[in-house]
C-alpha cells in the first residue's frame, strides 16, 4: 500500500511538472523593422510577422519565404505614395537571411533593407546595327546582401516611369544618356 502511494505521488508529480513545463513553454521574438514585410516559412506555409514590433516565436533556424521593403514618399497633388521592391529570395537571393536563428529568451532583429547598394555589372562592348552598345545589368542589394527585384519596384499599384540613365567616364564627362525601361 505504501508503494502504491509512493508510485501515485512520483507519477503525480510528474505530470505536475509536465504541465508547468508545457504551459511555459520557451519563447524567442523577432522584430522586423518598419517598412518591411517578412514571411518566414514555418512548418511547410508562409507566415507573415507584422512590422516595427517584438513577434514571440518558437526558438529554432527558420528561412524566409518572402521579403518586401516599402516606403511612404511624396507624390502628386499631395498625396503620399507607398514605393515597394521585393526580394528575389532563392539560394543566391537571401543573403545573411538564408537562415534566421531565434534564440530562447531574445530578441533576433531582422537587419536587412534600406540602404540599398546599387551595383552595374557591366558587359563587353559590341558593335552592331545601332552603333557601339554596352550591355549591362542592375542588381540592388540590401544590409543583408539580399538581392532585390528590380522588376518589382512599384509606386503604388503601378511599375513607375524609366530610369534617367548617364553614362559618365571617370572623370564626369557624359558620354550618353536615355532612358532604361522597367521589365
Amino acid at each position: 500500500m505504501k508503494r502504491a502511494s509512493v508510485l501515485l505521488a512520483i507519477a503525480l508529480s510528474l505530470a505536475v511538472a509536465m504541465t508547468v513545463q508545457s504551459a511555459t513553454k520557451p519563447t524567442g521574438m523577432i522584430h522586423v523593422p518598419a517598412g518591411m514585410v517578412l514571411e518566414l516559412k514555418v512548418n511547410g506555409k508562409a507566415a507573415p510577422l507584422p512590422s516595427d514590433k517584438d513577434v514571440p516565436i518558437n526558438p529554432g533556424t527558420y528561412e524566409p519565404a518572402s521579403l518586401t521593403c516599402g516606403a511612404a514618399a511624396p507624390g502628386a497633388r499631395g498625396r503620399t505614395e507607398l514605393w515597394t521592391i521585393k526580394c528575389v529570395g532563392g539560394t543566391a537571393g537571401w543573403g545573411k537571411l538564408k537562415e534566421i536563428t531565434v534564440q530562447d529568451g531574445a530578441t533576433t532583429p531582422i537587419v536587412a533593407g534600406p540602404p540599398f547598394t546599387l551595383k552595374t555589372l557591366v558587359g563587353k562592348a559590341e558593335n552592331g546595327s545601332k552603333g557601339k552598345t554596352i550591355p549591362f545589368t542592375l542588381r540592388i542589394y540590401g544590409k543583408a546582401g539580399e538581392l532585390y527585384d528590380l522588376n518589382s519596384l512599384r509606386k503604388g499599384q503601378s511599375v513607375p516611369p524609366e530610369l534617367a540613365l548617364q553614362v559618365v567616364d571617370e572623370k564626369g564627362n557624359v558620354l550618353a544618356t536615355g532612358t532604361l525601361p522597367f521589365g
